[in-house]
């Protein structure tokens, strides 16, 4: 369902309940099935109603992964934004290149839901991704 929650003076839209966000918390990371894209294209469907392709590559080899999120045509379906609003893409990355994807959810102030490899799926702040070396973010719109 799509409930509008307040935070000062505009209205948020949010799409995923923080309900709905707790029944993905803790599934396992399965590289191919159930990785960070798998899990995006999963909630972009589901919640969304946005058909994301799959893409085609070896969730462990991170050049791969760098690769496809640089120059698969997909990319050209969204654009960069500063301000994330609910199910806005979020890449993240650890050191030069983006290498991994999140999704922006309004719950608690804001926060990005995704299914990392060692942790599976969990939601978590800008602060607590900074703790776990995602330096950079970058927010994506679907257009």
């Amino acid at each position: 369902g799509q409930d509008r929650g307040k935070t000062g003076s505009e209205a948020v839209l949010i799409v995923m309940t923080p309900a709905q966000i707790t029944e993905y918390i803790g599934m396992p990371w399965v590289s191919g099935e159930w990785d960070c894209w798998a899990f995006f294209r999963h909630c972009q469907a589901t919640y969304y109603g946005r058909d994301v392709p799959a893409v085609d590559v070896d969730a462990l080899d991170l050049r791969q992964v760098i690769t496809a999120m640089e120059t698969h045509d997909e990319r050209s379906n969204w654009f960069e934004v500063t301000d994330p609003k609910d199910g806005d893409a979020v890449l993240m990355q650890r050191n030069r290149y983006p290498s991994h994807i999140g999704m922006w959810v309004n719950v608690d102030g804001g926060k990005v839901l995704h299914c990392a490899q060692g942790m599976g799926v969990v939601c978590q702040t800008r602060q607590a991704l900074a703790l776990d070396g995602w330096g950079l973010m970058t927010f994506w719109r679907r257009r």
